[in-house]
């Protein structure tokens, strides 16, 4: 029975040595020697240049390899802080090759890293490795056309690499969107923000945004979007298609937005104030998504209540001295209408119509891709025995707007100024307005 027991703890000792030999290996065995070789494979497969500063590998919890500050490019167009790959052991010695989870930290990514070239690994017969996981945790992607915030992704992928279940969230917790497919190649799509702003496009910033839809192949599908911004309510429906060609359409509608942070938040100096109201149409399709702005097309009919804009007292037209008018101060109304239409760069305003009590301003304008303004407006304003008429013409820009009498107007201000000095020239502006046409205002 000693001899046994004496035999038992032999084998035990001799167990836990081989153990302890096999948990040495990966820290016995210089893994920095397998650097080089690496680094060779991956230039190859990537056409760019790569180092890898650090190579560990762990059998604990399970057999793993993980690389350190990995440099991708001869700009260093991406970055990986810490590269962990784990394998599933059982696929190499039969079936296909699988790798269970592939988990990397602080990836920063240049612009010109969504140019490198590159395909998925592929094992001894030429067939690509199975991924099943990926992680990726403090991603930063540097673009020139989209702010992106620090953001975490977790995907679970299935034979050819085809996505079952994906969720991106940024640090600051502020947006989540989730992807959860429901079979039969179809998806369903979840974003859900707070206190965000859009990452590309007009940098609008929602108090709560919320929109849920499909996705589908090469199409995504988002019949309820709606969300609370600058003190109103935003809501939408929208359909993209990049199957061919990149594709939107849609429409939304706006009420109670406040135009003076709205404006702010785009960058611009605040023209125009006032609370909107806006029912909208759109579409555009482009050869590239960064293409869909220069080919927009939009349709909004529009009210503004309770504002003014900035730049031009119109109030004061009648002082028209001969077809000059200072520029500053507002031109203040109760109610500004409209039916907007942009293409692409260029924006026009039809039917435009403004009131208040001692002004009625109608006509229409336009604003080119240079900011430039022109247009018409037919200005009525309030004076003894009622409304004298002026047709003025727009010109300088949006942000430094000038006004100046028509032609017609100017040749009958001169008239009335020559007949009947002083109060000649308003009603002579007046008479010439109509050789102008009306005003849109009923």
């Amino acid at each position: 029975m000693a001899k046994i027991s004496r035999r038992l703890r032999l084998v035990l000792i001799a167990l836990a040595v081989v153990a302890a030999a096999v948990l040495a290996v990966p820290f016995l065995v210089p893994a920095s020697s397998f650097i080089p070789e690496l680094t060779a494979l991956a230039s190859q497969k990537l056409g760019q240049p790569v180092a890898i500063e650090g190579l560990r590998l762990h059998l604990l919890p399970t057999p793993r390899a993980i690389a350190t500050g990995i440099r991708v490019g001869k700009k260093n167009d991406a970055t990986i802080g810490e590269l962990e790959i784990v394998p599933e052991l059982l696929s190499f010695l039969s079936g296909p090759r699988t790798l269970r989870l592939i988990r990397a930290e602080k990836v920063e990514l240049q612009e010109s890293a969504l140019a490198i070239p590159g395909a998925m690994p592929k094992g001894d017969e030429g067939e690509p490795v199975r991924v099943r996981r990926i992680v990726l945790k403090e991603v930063r992607l540097h673009h020139s056309k989209a702010k992106l915030p620090e953001f975490d992704l977790e995907a679970e992928l299935g034979d050819a690499y085809r996505l079952e279940q994906a969720r991106l969230e940024t640090r600051d917790r502020a947006m989540r969107l989730t992807v959860d497919p429901q079979g039969n190649g179809v998806a369903r799509v979840l974003l859900a923000a707070k206190k965000w702003t859009l990452p590309a496009g007009p940098p609008l910033t929602f108090e709560v945004l919320g929109a849920e839809g499909t996705l589908k192949g090469e199409s995504l599908d988002l019949p309820k979007i709606d969300g609370k911004l600058y003190g109103g309510t935003f809501g939408a429906s929208a359909r993209a298609d990049w199957a061919k060609q990149w594709q939107v359409s849609g429409k939304a509608n706006l009420a109670g937005v406040d135009l003076v942070p709205l404006q702010q938040a785009v960058g611009k100096k605040p023209q125009i104030s006032g609370r909107l109201r806006a029912d909208a149409t759109f579409s555009a399709r482009a050869k590239s998504a960064d293409q869909l702005a220069n080919a927009l097309a939009l349709d909004a009919p529009f009210e503004v209540t309770g504002g003014a804009w900035q730049g031009i007292d119109l109030a004061r037209v009648a002082e028209l001295p001969l077809g000059k008018l200072t520029p500053g101060g507002a031109t203040k109304f109760e109610q500004l209408t409209g039916k907007l239409a942009v293409r692409g760069r260029r924006v026009r305003v039809n039917e435009l119509c403004a009131r208040s009590p001692l002004l009625v301003a109608g006509g229409y304008v336009e604003v080119a891709p240079d900011q430039k303004l022109s247009g018409k407006l037919d200005v009525s304003v309030a004076k003894t025995g009622g409304f004298v008429g002026v047709p003025i013409a727009l010109a300088g820009t949006t942000s430094d707007p000038s006004v100046t009498l028509t032609r017609g107007a100017a040749i009958g201000a001169v008239i009335g100024t020559v007949l009947l000095p002083g109060i000649g020239t308003s009603l002579g502006a007046s008479a010439g307005s109509r050789l102008e046409g009306r005003s849109p205002c009923k």
